[in-house]
């Protein structure tokens, strides 16, 4: 990803650390210098924010490696000041899968939360057993009564960096777990929420639902987090987030709901021109200036189909002024699919892939071509058509 660091790769997903995350090491600084912290303390601080972000890590690992019991494969993790993004290549569509996939990251960090109290039972005793109680209770409560450090020194005891941190690192688990429970489209609350409305309606107006209500939470997490921005500020992030996100994902939902249904034969265009390879670039430069068609298929000598010749490639060669290039020396592979072919495959060539115009085939003929101007209008089209039933 563009703007970020690549960390490591485990279990054969990429790690990255998105450039604003140093941003987190700032805000230590800070701290430590707001509490007069000494050089020792401050790399506790450091330590507990990479030990916090492990835990983050881990989650979204829960995610990942759950979603590819069920083939789905992941690009790779990100780590954002704001929390860690899974970029699945895509979500199961049976909702006991989404189901599974979305809750294994919070479950992730109840074992850990359930790891670290029991590695606390180990290592603490007495007084320092009571203490540790006392933080995580107070962490838990968000009570604000005393400070941790008149705590440590009525008790006696040496302030310590592991008893002061292990209870809120299993209080930020449990904190963790709570907050992407809530059900906020696309937060895993909000997945969760989908997949249970997806086994009784469907996942088109399941996800419709969702959408709605995590866009109201949203709402409530931006305002939240003006009426608090010294505490909360994060919140107005993370509210946008969802905002943009849940909107995003519905309208991909309602997309690939119209795909499924229509086949490349419903958005074959028969009639195209043609070019050849030994073609001068004057020709399509012509084309595209006097005419409606950007994207060309490329042909030989014996009407064979060569390769394709892209507005892109057609600007480049105006840039260099080679209009007495031959157009096989800009040729691009040609994409084939077949008639019978979904538009979802086609749509995925055509916007992910980048491929500006697509060889229809059928019965081992070229019956026409298919291209991003094709497939635009149809959708205008077809969204005119289902607004107008609803």
């Amino acid at each position: 990803m563009r703007g970020s660091l690549k960390l490591f790769t485990w279990f054969g997903i990429p790690v990255h650390l998105h450039w604003t995350f140093g941003l987190i090491f700032l805000y230590a600084l800070w701290v430590g210098h707001a509490n007069e912290l000494d050089w020792i303390g401050t790399i506790w601080l450091m330590g507990f924010f990479i030990a916090l972000f492990t835990c983050v890590l881990l989650h979204e690992y829960g995610h990942s490696l759950t979603a590819r019991r069920y083939g789905v494969e992941t690009r790779d993790i990100i780590l954002t000041p704001i929390g860690g993004i899974a970029r699945l290549e895509k979500m199961p569509e049976k909702p006991m899968q989404e189901f599974l996939v979305a809750i294994a990251g919070p479950m992730v960090n109840v074992v850990i939360a359930a790891l670290l109290f029991g590695l606390s039972m180990l290592i603490f005793d007495g007084e320092r057993w009571e203490l540790f109680k006392w933080f995580l209770r107070d962490q838990l409560l968000l009570s604000g009564g005393e400070d941790a450090g008149d705590v440590m020194e009525e008790s006696g005891i040496a302030l310590s960096g592991i008893l002061f941190y292990l209870p809120v690192l299993v209080a930020t688990n449990i904190a963790l777990v709570v907050f992407n429970l809530i059900p906020a489209f696309p937060m895993d609350g909000g997945r969760i929420f989908r997949s249970l409305l997806a086994m009784r309606i469907g996942r088109v107006r399941a996800t419709k639902m969702a959408a709605l209500l995590g866009q109201v939470i949203a709402v409530v997490f931006i305002v939240t987090g003006v009426l608090n921005w010294q505490s909360a500020s994060t919140l107005t992030l993370i509210g946008f987030f969802v905002f943009i996100t849940a909107r995003t994902e519905n309208s991909m939902v309602q997309l690939d709901d119209i795909l499924r249904r229509y086949k490349a034969r419903d958005l074959l265009r028969r009639h195209y021109t043609r070019l050849h390879d030994n073609d001068w670039m004057k020709t399509p430069v012509e084309l595209i200036r006097h005419g409606l068609e950007r994207n060309f298929l490329v042909f030989d000598l014996t009407d064979r189909l060569m390769g394709t010749l892209g507005e892109e490639e057609i600007v480049a060669a105006i840039k260099k002024g080679d209009y007495s290039a031959e157009i096989g020396q800009y040729m691009q592979k040609v994409e084939l699919v077949s008639i019978e072919e979904s538009l979802q495959y086609v749509y995925y060539l055509l916007q992910q892939r980048g491929v500006p115009i697509i060889g229809v085939m059928d019965g081992g003929e070229l019956a026409g071509v298919i291209d991003d101007a094709g497939f635009q209008h149809f959708m205008r089209l077809e969204n005119a058509t289902t607004g107008k039933r609803r």
